[in-house]
């Protein structure tokens, strides 16, 4: 609904009140005819009424100062802020360089805590060995001939002996290895006075751990007591034993 029609409801909606009102009353000729210069009367105020022509008058409308922003869509329109392309390509760059990076130190620090758990594990590990090779080696003053320490476990030095053709000073050490984890399997108990013999007799109720000890023990005292020479055949021997000794001290053949 435009401007000119709302006014022509506005002035038929008047009229039409003001009629009612003089419908209500006996109206008489010249009272109607007062009626109509009254409704004449009260539309000359407006600017499109004719009061001269008694009719509508034509007004001309002018636009508002703001219509220049009515073509307006109410959108902001930011600027265009446009870069070179080296600036882009410098950028993405950027980012990518500092993604890898950020990967690599993930990486770096989950490496670096797998290693300190494995270090740790390894070190128990260590400790424990090192424990027992202590405990091995202070059983030698237990043993019934002085022996010189070793650097390392007695199995060791037998080994090393063995590599470098000292068939003699081998034999002493594996028997005194043998010796050693028989105390400590608990088969025997080395004690300080006891000798070679007592200790067979103490594994007699083994037979087949005492005839792996029988021979060990005849070739060492041949090489310790009676200074005889050892060749490769008669250490190995006693050498190719010792699977067969590790078994047997196993708790399952205990009662062998």
């Amino acid at each position: 609904m435009n401007r000119i029609q709302l006014i022509k409801l506005l002035v038929l909606l008047r009229l039409v009140a003001f009629a009612g009102v003089v419908c209500a009353q006996p109206i008489s000729r010249p009272a109607e005819d007062s009626v109509a210069e009254a409704g004449a009367d009260s539309l000359a105020v407006f600017p499109w009424y004719d009061a001269a022509a008694e009719d509508l008058r034509r007004l001309d409308v002018e636009p508002p100062a703001d219509l220049k922003n009515r073509d307006s869509k109410w959108l902001f329109n930011p600027p265009n802020l446009s870069m070179p392309d080296w600036i882009l390509l410098l950028l993405r760059v950027l980012a990518w360089t500092v993604l890898v990076m950020l990967i690599a130190l993930v990486a770096y620090f989950l490496a670096r805590a797998f290693m300190s758990i494995e270090d740790g594990f390894i070190d128990r590990t260590n400790s424990g060995e090192d424990l027992t090779l202590s405990g091995d080696v202070d059983r030698v003053d237990a043993l019934p001939f002085q022996l010189k320490r070793p650097q390392g476990d007695l199995l060791a030095e037998a080994r090393r002996l063995y590599e470098e053709g000292q068939f003699a000073d081998a034999m002493i050490y594996l028997y005194s290895y043998q010796l050693v984890q028989l105390d400590r399997s608990h088969v025997i108990r080395l004690t300080r006075g006891k000798t070679n013999r007592q200790y067979l007799r103490e594994v007699r109720r083994r037979s087949n751990l005492f005839e792996l000890m029988q021979r060990s023990m005849e070739t060492f005292e041949d090489v310790f007591f009676g200074s005889h020479p050892l060749d490769r055949a008669g250490f190995e021997a006693c050498w190719m034993q010792l699977d067969e000794f590790h078994q047997q001290l196993e708790p399952e053949h205990a009662h062998a």
